[in-house]
C-alpha cells in the first residue's frame, strides 16, 4: 500500500503530468498495479517518483503506466460504431473524404473498431476516411501499432469478422488485424495536457469515450472545448453511453446515448490549458 506521502507525491505527479484527479480509493488500485510492474516495496517506488519528479523521460513513461487503465474490447457498445461509419458515408457523399479521431485508443481495439466498421459501411477496402489514433500511453500505443491480440480479444467481433479482418501471426492463441484494416488507422501520442496536439482539425466524428470522468474538473471542461473546435460543424462527439460533456454541454446537441452532435452556431472558446487522457 502507498504510504501518505508517497500518495501525496503520486496525486502531484498525476496531475502535473496528466491532468489526472486521483482519490483515495484510487491507493489501491495504484499499489496493485507498481506490483505488476515489478515494484514491490516502497524503496523502489520512491525511486520511480523521484526520477520522475527529476523528469527522466523513461520513469515518466513507467510513471503514466499506472494512471491509464487498458482494459477494452473490439466493438464496445457496438451502437457507437454503426453511428460513425453512417456519418462518415455521409460526409464522403458531401465531402469526398472524412476524418475520425480515437482520443483514447489504449491498445488500438476502437480505432480498428472503427476502421472495420468503415470498411463493411462503405463495401470496399479502401474508403476515403481516416483514423487517427492517440493516447497518452506510449507502451499501449506500441500494442496498437504491433496490432496483435490474444485470440480471447477478438471473440467480440463475431466469427465471421474474426475470419475476416483477423489472421494468423505466428504465435500460438495470438492474431493480427490485417493490412487492409491497419493502414485506415495513424497512430500518435498525444497527451491532452500539452499545449500542442499532434493532430488538426476538421474531424467529423471524435471518440472520447471513459476519460473525461478521471480528469480535473477545469482540465476536463477545457479538453471538450478542444475537441469541440477540432469538430466538423456537423460533427459528432462520442463519449460513453453513461457520460456526458458536463459543463461545456452546451456545445453540444445529444442525439442517442453517448452520442453528441456539435451546435453550429456554439462560440468555442479555449484557453491555454488543456488535459490528459486517463482511465481509471
Amino acid at each position: 500500500m502507498l504510504t501518505d506521502p508517497q500518495f501525496d507525491r503520486t496525486r502531484r505527479l498525476a496531475s502535473l503530468l496528466a491532468g489526472i484527479e486521483l482519490v483515495e480509493r484510487h491507493r489501491e488500485l495504484l499499489s496493485r498495479r507498481s506490483r505488476r510492474l515489478g515494484i514491490r516495496d516502497a524503496a523502489g517506488l520512491d525511486t520511480l517518483l523521484g526520477a520522475a519528479e527529476a523528469g527522466d523521460a523513461q520513469a515518466r513513461r513507467t510513471f503514466l503506466s499506472l494512471l491509464t487503465t487498458k482494459f477494452t474490447e473490439f466493438f464496445r457498445h457496438p451502437a457507437h460504431f454503426a453511428i460513425a461509419a453512417a456519418h462518415a458515408r455521409g460526409v464522403v457523399a458531401r465531402a469526398g473524404r472524412a476524418r475520425l479521431w480515437s482520443a483514447a485508443a489504449a491498445t488500438g481495439e476502437e480505432p480498428y473498431s472503427l476502421a472495420i466498421a468503415i470498411v463493411e459501411a462503405f463495401g470496399n477496402c479502401e474508403p476515403p476516411v481516416e483514423v487517427v489514433a492517440t493516447d497518452i500511453d506510449r507502451e499501449a500505443l506500441a500494442v496498437a501499432e504491433r496490432g496483435e491480440y490474444a485470440e480471447a480479444a477478438v471473440r467480440a467481433p463475431g466469427p465471421e469478422r474474426r475470419a475476416r479482418y483477423f489472421e494468423a501471426c505466428g504465435e500460438p492463441g495470438r492474431c493480427r488485424i490485417t493490412d487492409t484494416i491497419r493502414r485506415l488507422v495513424t497512430i500518435r501520442p498525444l497527451n491532452l495536457i500539452d499545449a500542442e496536439w499532434p493532430v488538426e482539425g476538421p474531424f467529423d466524428v471524435i471518440f472520447c469515450r471513459n476519460v473525461l470522468m478521471y480528469l480535473e474538473a477545469g482540465r476536463r471542461a477545457e479538453a471538450v472545448r478542444r475537441m469541440a473546435s477540432l469538430l466538423a460543424p456537423d460533427g459528432l462527439f462520442m463519449l460513453d453511453p453513461v457520460e456526458d460533456p458536463g459543463a461545456t454541454g452546451a456545445l453540444f446537441a445529444a442525439s442517442a446515448p453517448g452520442v453528441f452532435s456539435r451546435r453550429p452556431a456554439a462560440r468555442l472558446r479555449l484557453g491555454c490549458s488543456g488535459a490528459a487522457e486517463g482511465r481509471f
